[in-house]
């Protein structure tokens, strides 16, 4: 089919793509030909990988469940369930002074953070911190926030040992405590606790947990800024509670002053 002349005698010329959209084709083909999987927590197809590997579906679901919580350890508690504490911190003292997680251990949430554990998704941290730091503002506002002198000073990651980090390259919770300490506008520590060689907790039976990690975490001496002031202990998975606690331990025998403690999941009991 010929080409209408335009007026003048002249062809008509298509206008060249502007640069942002050429950009932004050649972004997405490249993307495609490079990560072909889809999103890494649904499969779905992604439309520009490289700008993220996670669909606008699963982005949406990453947030913070609104429900009951126990104000001490942040269990969430079903519906029929009175609000309050849970029964186990009825029956005994918690280390910390409060815990926070933003949605139960399962589902998109679950996903998430084995792609962050394992595959190193470091773009998953950030989007992890986001309703984690909701969780823990809410968890304030609600059960006895804390006055401003009263803020965690500085935030510290649970460590993993020595020749485990060594091996994977990264600590997982570390990555989710970089955005966690930016947007609170406080330092993250790092060397402060060193952890010991131990079989994974996730080999390890519920009732061996705390046996398990008992005396694996170490203090070293805190920065004087930091002596009994109060520190926010970051990690990736709240499950039975023993891995923070013991680590709590250790921050409060080096002279930190009161500890929380904040995960982006928290495993049902």
């Amino acid at each position: 089919m010929r080409r209408q002349p335009a007026r003048g005698g002249e062809p008509r010329r298509r206008s060249a793509p502007a640069p942002h959209r050429l950009a932004a084709r050649w972004r997405r083909s490249f993307g495609q030909l490079l990560f072909p999987e889809g999103c890494c927590l649904c499969e779905r197809p992604l439309e520009d990988p490289l700008l993220s590997p996670v669909c606008p579906r699963c982005a949406d679901q990453l947030r913070p469940l609104a429900v009951s919580t126990c104000p001490r350890c942040g269990l969430f508690l079903a519906p029929p369930v009175a609000p309050g504490l849970c029964g186990e911190c009825r029956t005994r003292r918690r280390p910390f002074r409060v815990a926070a997680a933003a949605a139960p251990y399962e589902g998109v949430f679950r996903r998430a953070l084995l792609e962050l554990k394992f595959r190193r998704r470091e773009v998953l941290a950030e989007l992890l911190a986001e309703p984690a730091i909701a969780a823990f503002r809410r968890a304030s506002r609600d059960h006895a926030a804390p006055a401003a002198e009263d803020f965690p000073a500085a935030v510290v990651a649970v460590p993993v040992p020595f020749w485990r980090g060594r091996r994977r390259g990264f600590n997982q919770a570390e990555l989710l405590a970089r955005p966690i300490a930016r947007e609170f506008g406080i330092p993250l520590v790092r060397g402060v606790l060193r952890r010991r060689s131990r079989p994974p907790q996730t080999l390890v039976s519920p009732s061996a947990r705390r046996r398990n990690v008992r005396g694996a975490f170490r203090a070293g001496r805190l920065p004087g800024r930091l002596v009994g002031r109060p520190l926010l202990l970051v990690d990736d998975v709240f499950t039975t509670g023993s891995t923070v606690e013991a680590a709590v331990r250790a921050l409060l025998r080096a002279g930190a002053g009161p500890v929380d403690v904040l995960t982006v999941a928290r495993a049902p009991r």
